[in-house]
């Protein structure tokens, strides 16, 4: 998505130029894309973009955002069965979901 409005000056992808307003940037596309949506975080804010421009990024790191914050989320998995005081049941505190991705862990307690 930023790479649309970045130049690759080293045609490695790893120092981008802005194409609004020129600055150069080392490093990831991350940081690029908080320039152009102007959220300041770690990189200045880009004083040309334009306005859907600007919002259009923001979106799509909003969106990151929440994807990250549940992929790192830990959801309890089980059945219903031996369920004890606090609504956990004896096979959900064995396991637990890692990362959202599906897989299960098995903890020692």
């Amino acid at each position: 998505m930023g790479w649309q409005h970045g130049i690759d000056i080293n045609k490695n992808l790893r120092k981008l130029q802005c194409k609004y307003c020129q600055k150069n940037f080392n490093g990831s596309i991350y940081r690029f894309k908080h320039h152009l949506a102007c959220t300041r975080k770690d990189v200045d804010s880009c004083q040309q973009v334009l306005e859907d421009v600007k919002k259009m990024i923001l979106d799509v790191l909003v969106k990151n955002q929440k994807a990250t914050k549940e992929r790192k989320a830990f959801q309890y998995i089980g059945t219903d069965e031996d369920i004890d005081e606090e609504g956990i049941s004896s096979v959900d505190k064995e396991k637990k979901v890692a990362s959202g991705s599906g897989s299960t862990q098995t903890t020692i307690n």
